[in-house]
């Protein structure tokens, strides 16, 4: 029996149809992702959903992959910043991407593959978290740990995110208002002290 021909992976067709995904599920949720719902905001004929993924699950797993990955390089890129806890709270706080996040947090809890990848999602963030803080204000920032330090900070700014998108604003202010101060405070003495260990060493 001949194999059925698929489309290339790095087709712009292919490409588009995940920008289909998102935006179904940005509009109208993750319960109405068909191959014709998806097609049809793409632009697209539905068979060519099939042309490119051998099912529908695949093209989900496969626009996840693509939004988790421009997730950890937004985080990767925020401990190259000079201010790096401020810059993962600006990432962590950002409403764009909230209700995305939401949908596939709720698609989890329906398909064990999203939700395996979730899971391996989640724990590898924190990796990145805790080395991140690591390398640029020491492995103890005060009398914090830098794994919690990551996770406050990423929890604290998705929930921010999630209630933004929801259209809840109470206390928003305020709580940014905290976590910056917060933040000055400990970012900046942390890194001064790891400035006078190195110039201390130079001496």
């Amino acid at each position: 029996m001949a194999t059925r021909r698929i489309g290339s992976e790095t087709s712009a067709t292919r490409a588009m149809l995940m920008d289909g995904v998102e935006a179904v599920m940005r509009e109208l949720g993750y319960g109405a992702l068909t191959a014709r719902s998806v097609a049809e905001r793409a632009g697209l004929k539905h068979q060519l959903v099939y042309y490119y993924f051998e099912t529908m699950d695949e093209l989900l797993m496969a626009t996840y992959l693509r939004h988790t990955g421009r997730v950890s390089e937004s985080i990767e890129q925020a401990f190259l910043s000079p201010r790096p806890l401020h810059a993962l709270w600006q990432v962590s706080s950002n409403p764009h991407d909230a209700l995305l996040n939401m949908e596939f947090m709720a698609l989890a809890n329906h398909n064990p593959a999203i939700r395996a990848e979730t899971v391996a999602f989640g724990e590898r963030i924190r990796r990145i978290g805790l080395e991140g803080i690591q390398r640029t204000l020491g492995p103890s920032p005060g009398e914090a740990s830098p794994i919690a330090l990551a996770m406050a900070v990423s929890a604290l700014g998705m929930n921010l995110g999630m209630e933004a998108t929801l259209g809840i604003s109470g206390g928003h202010a305020e709580l940014k208002a905290l976590v910056e101060w917060c933040l000055d405070r400990l970012e900046v003495g942390e890194l001064a002290g790891a400035k006078a260990v190195q110039d201390s060493a130079k001496e």
